[in-house]
């Protein structure tokens, strides 16, 4: 199918045409004399699992490994919700680059996974040190964007199987996109697999009947906002003010923070998450924190000034008329086709902003407190914002140890050695740990993750979906508590989740 067969959509926006090219939606602009385009995906890190972590990124490795080398400026990015494949220049050049993505999308070198693998953990991408990402896991544990917070078992132990059914199912027409700004290549084709776009689960958010706050290891202070309207403008602008008057707070009056930024992250039609996060000078995070927290409950109660929404829009209206603001609002729209969600045009953003009042703002705000989490360093001293805002633990943490079988290393290793200083109890509904500082770890078996055997192969890891980690080894619960877990696991948990043959080793290796 040639370029336009699908047909033009007039409603899309101002000075650009949407067409279709071999069934996928193609949103196209000129104005520029060289070609940049991007083929958009609705699939990201939150379309993992614990145990299938990077395996986006390694499908879109491997597809653009398949590629033959050329000195057109190309790449490719997975995100939490997306993955895009770009490149600028001449349009042929770019045309072919599009087609020989789709191509190798349809059958990837699998035979280079070993290699692939290597570079993704070169690149390191998979880190636990991002406050949004702490945000995240705090609100979904190890499911959705809270997957982010995790590097996971690692490339190493996909498989080719999951692999390629990972990208039959994902990297397919009907779950992509393509936006081109300048010439759109002459006679491009995009032969991607045939097929709709997936389900799309939506992660569930832990209970929670008002603002919480917890402690994370992250770097940085954030809050995260939860709304069921992702259209709301006035939740968009009282986010602004908020970060404005926390950037002259902490920035410009006292010196604790040089960045305040945003990211809003639509898991859905009906369910946005908006997170602000503020850095913080060493040693001051529970300023910042205490601040961020002080300025919100503010805008809450009292709501902003006029001219403060004002600012707001004025904002708005000085980005959008950036020269590349036709490049974004292109790339948007893309991006909302791939991932099926609703576009609105520019001009329909900045109406909605403009309409905007400051009792709107007021009542958005206190609509989405009760969703609020607010995390802190681990490392800061504080005690929290407001005795009406509890603390929640970050994982699956107990009052006191349950019933169960129990494992204790040596008395005299517990004399010795006050790390030592831990029970681990095997019960029938799931496993338990109580570290040496005396807090009490849980993890119901219809909650675990993924068993991951350790580096020397002779013990494993038992990952909870609410954050909990314990890692049984010989050498300090004895081979008995760790061929006691694999027996209790093997019985309660899903094969997929114990990883393959590594644990079966463990486990031979317990037993004896």
């Amino acid at each position: 199918m040639s370029a336009g067969d699908g047909g033009r959509d007039a409603r899309t926006m101002a000075g650009v045409q949407r067409t279709q090219i071999d069934g996928v939606p193609v949103f196209t602009a000129g104005g520029r004399q060289r070609t940049t385009a991007a083929l958009v995906f609705g699939v990201g890190l939150r379309d993992e699992t614990f145990a299938t972590i990077e395996v986006t990124h390694l499908v879109e490795h491997l597809a653009m490994a398949a590629l033959p080398r050329t000195h057109l400026r190309c790449n490719a990015v997975t995100d939490v919700d997306s993955t895009a494949f770009f490149a600028t220049g001449r349009p042929e050049a770019v045309g072919a680059f599009l087609e020989g993505v789709c191509r190798a999308l349809a059958d990837l070198p699998t035979g280079r996974m070993a290699a692939e693998a290597g570079v993704l953990q070169a690149e390191g991408c998979g880190t636990g040190s991002s406050t949004v990402s702490a945000l995240w896991a705090a609100r979904y544990g190890l499911t959705g964007p809270g997957l982010t917070v995790s590097a996971g078992p690692g490339p190493e132990h996909l498989d080719e199987e999951t692999v390629r059914a990972h990208a039959a199912r994902w990297f397919v027409r009907g779950n992509a996109a393509l936006w081109c700004h300048g010439p759109l290549p002459d006679g491009l084709r995009l032969p991607l697999p045939a097929g709709p776009r997936p389900a799309r689960r939506t992660p569930v958010p832990r209970p929670q009947d008002g603002p919480v706050w917890t402690r994370t290891d992250a770097p940085g202070v954030g809050l995260l906002l939860a709304t069921d309207s992702p259209a709301d403008a006035a939740l968009a602008v009282g986010v602004e003010v908020l970060q404005e008057r926390v950037r002259e707070r902490a920035r410009h009056a006292s010196g604790l923070s040089y960045a305040v930024d945003s990211l809003t992250l639509d898991l859905a039609a009906d369910r946005r998450e908006v997170a602000v996060v503020v850095d913080a000078r060493t040693g001051r995070d529970a300023e910042v924190a205490d601040l961020l927290w002080r300025t919100f409950a503010q805008l809450c109660a009292d709501g902003p000034a006029p001219e403060e929404v004002a600012h707001a829009v004025a904002g708005l209206e000085a980005e959008l008329d950036d020269e590349d603001a036709a490049g974004t609002e292109l790339a948007d729209a893309a991006y909302c086709a791939a991932v099926g969600l609703p576009f609105r045009t520019a001009p329909e953003t900045l109406a909605a902003w403009r309409a905007v009042t400051p009792a709107a703002v007021t009542a958005a705000l206190r609509r989405a407190e009760p969703t609020a989490v607010l995390t802190v360093p681990d490392t800061a001293a504080w005690d929290g914002p407001d005795p009406r805002v509890p603390r929640r633990p970050l994982c699956g943490v107990l009052p006191a140890l349950p019933g169960g079988r129990r494992f204790r290393p040596p008395l005299h290793r517990r004399l010795l050695d006050p790390a030592a200083r831990v029970v681990l109890v095997v019960a029938e509904d799931g496993l338990a740990h109580r570290d040496a500082d005396g807090d009490v770890h849980g993890i119901p078996w219809s909650r675990v993750e993924a068993l991951v055997p350790t580096d020397d192969g002779a013990g494993v890891s038992v990952v909870g979906r609410d954050l909990c980690s314990v890692t049984v080894h010989p050498a300090l619960h004895g081979r008995r508590a760790v061929a006691a877990v694999l027996a209790a696991a093997t019985e309660r948990v899903h094969p997929s989740l114990l990883l393959g043959r590594p644990v079966a080793a463990v486990a031979e290796l317990a037993a004896v």
